[in-house]
Parts: structure tokens; C-alpha cells; sequence
């Protein structure tokens, strides 16, 4: 399996579990220090931060490749 397959299969399940966690969870303030964190927007903003650490991972295996390829032998 290519790495844009896999890519695109990761990104495809964290808009699944996004959908799966805002139909699921209730939208119950948490207490955060002095402040209230929606459950569903904590939940939503944990997977957008791993799908944006996944994609800059295959920004830079992407431009390695890059690299590698425009190497001189």
C-alpha cells in the first residue's frame, strides 16, 4: 500500500470517528482551570490535532522523497 493510500485512509478515519464522537457525545461542559471546554469541541480538537501531525508527517516523507529522487548518482 502506497503512503497517499494510507494517508488518505487515516484522514478518512478521523472525519469517521469526528462524525462518530459529535453524534455520540453529549455536549457537557468540562472545567478547565478557570474556564469550560465543551466535551465534543475537546474531543474535535484532539483529532484535529492528530490529523494535522499526520499530515505534516506525509508532507515530509513526500519532500524526502523529493529529495531523494532529484539526487545525482
Amino acid at each position: 500500500m502506497t503512503i497517499k493510500k494510507k494517508f488518505v485512509l487515516a484522514l478518512v478515519g478521523y472525519a469517521l470517528f469526528g462524525v462518530l464522537a459529535w453524534i455520540t457525545l453529549s455536549d457537557e461542559p468540562i472545567r478547565i482551570f478557570n474556564g469550560n471546554l465543551k466535551l465534543r469541541t475537546g474531543t474535535l480538537i484532539v483529532l484535529g490535532l492528530f490529523a494535522f501531525k499526520t499530515s505534516l508527517h506525509y508532507w515530509r516523507l513526500r519532500i524526502d522523497e523529493e529529495r531523494e529522487s532529484a539526487k545525482p548518482e
